[in-house]
């Protein structure tokens, strides 16, 4: 940020303050912000650790600056106060910047209602995303708990002047578009790095979150939504649990993403079958195979796949160690009709599996299939699609030979049986 007043620069500085947004008075051709949300990072706080180590023999030019958190001054909170420091900050940011000017902004949350509110507060400073990268930065480094593991890298520029209406029946396949352009060139770059260097540029959580990037491309160039001007939108109070159709067409890009990545072994017809948390499970049993195990995967496309509560199917979620549940490690309480996997296809598989690890006669399990699923016949074929995927990415041998049993059994079965 530049220089507000005739002074040394203050290390508070970098801390987004609202008080004196207003007053920078230089052009700045690129900003950098790394901005607070809800006070899930205390800036200000982490100053002063970093001033408490370096005002003593600060380096050249530093040597210079006020050392100073300028704690009273940063935008912090969760309230409306906050959103309007925040709109306040990037917009006099956007208007002390020149036409070609650019803005990068590092951003991680896994909220989709605070994703809607980013949009807002873009929207209200006349900023447009123009390009996003979603990159890992954390390690375990120690840590315990569901901590999340990337940040989102934003670029923007200044919205072009005028009017430009939005609808939501309109906006939904501008940005499930605009998401399916996306995954296409990333997975091409994939396909043709890969072939040269032996393995992809992004993983698929990279390209999950390219949902959040188109949604954020195509809102932020609109100036008003249905009758709504989008500042004034942004600027409104927010009811508690309120769901609005920015939240929802964020969403609705990010299950789109999701919906793009089939995983290897599964058809576009089985998979475009399959309930929430059946892709979830099966796509994260997929991921797992490539080693990848950061919980922040897991976060991700639970939310995409709108899985109520993913922590039941999971075996480990410490932030880098991460995995599902295995097979033999369900219990039966995991897998009644009251549990989101319980009722599915799937969840009947897993306790299909459990049995013939259990020695249980195959053509007694498959009796069981028939009496329990009215749709046997019409989804068999899924079942034996379900099972061979299994086959192929369960980490257990005694699995694989289970699923590829029952698979072969399902499969030959012939009609009157």
């Amino acid at each position: 940020m530049p220089d507000i007043h005739d002074r040394p620069p203050v290390v508070g500085d970098a801390v987004i303050r609202s008080s004196e947004a207003a007053k920078i008075a230089e052009n700045c051709e690129l900003y950098i912000t790394d901005p607070p949300y809800a006070d899930a990072v205390i800036y200000h706080e982490i100053t002063e650790f970093f001033i408490a180590w370096l005002r003593r023999n600060s380096p050249e030019p530093f040597d210079d600056w006020v050392w100073d958190s300028r704690r009273a001054l940063a935008i912090k909170g969760s309230g409306e106060d906050f959103r309007h420091g925040m709109v306040a900050a990037y917009k006099a940011m956007a208007e002390h910047m020149p036409n070609n000017g650019m803005q990068c902004v590092m951003f991680t949350h896994q909220d989709t209602a605070v994703w809607g509110d980013l949009i807002g507060i873009f929207w209200a400073a006349g900023l447009q995303v123009v390009a996003a990268w979603y990159i890992a930065t954390e390690t375990t480094s120690g840590k315990v708990g569901a901590f999340v593991q990337g940040t989102v890298i934003l670029m923007l520029k200044k919205r072009a002047a005028g009017e430009r209406t939005g609808f939501k029946q309109r906006l939904l396949p501008a940005v499930r578009q605009e998401v399916a352009r996306q995954i296409e060139t990333m997975m091409h770059l994939n396909d043709t790095v890969q072939a040269s260097h032996g393995e992809p540029v992004w993983g698929d959580s990279d390209l999950q979150m390219a949902g959040y990037a188109a949604a954020l491309k195509v809102l932020t160039a609109y100036t008003r939504i249905g009758d709504e001007d989008v500042t004034s939108f942004a600027l409104r109070p927010r009811a508690r649990g309120e769901v609005t159709v920015v939240d929802e067409i964020v969403q609705q890009a990010a299950e789109t993403a999701s919906s793009l990545l089939v995983p290897e072994g599964l058809t576009v017809d089985a998979w475009e079958r399959l309930t929430g948390i059946e892709r979830f499970v099966l796509r994260m049993m997929d991921m797992e195979t490539t080693g990848a195990a950061k919980l922040d995967n897991y976060q991700n496309f639970a939310k995409a796949f709108r899985v109520l509560d993913y922590a039941r199917v999971m075996g480990d979620m410490r932030p880098n160690n991460a995995r599902l549940k295995r097979i033999s490690e369900y219990a039966s309480r995991d897998l009644t009709d009251a549990t989101e996997i319980g009722m599915t296809r799937l969840g009947q598989l897993i306790i299909a599996l459990q049995q013939l690890l259990k020695d249980t006669v195959a053509q007694v399990i498959v009796e069981q299939l028939r009496a329990e699923m009215a749709d046997f016949l019409e989804v068999r074929p899924l079942l034996v699609d379900m099972l061979a995927f299994i086959e192929r990415k369960a980490p257990e041998s005694e699995v694989r030979s289970a699923a590829e049993v029952l698979g072969a059994r399902l499969k030959n079965l012939r009609f009157g049986e």
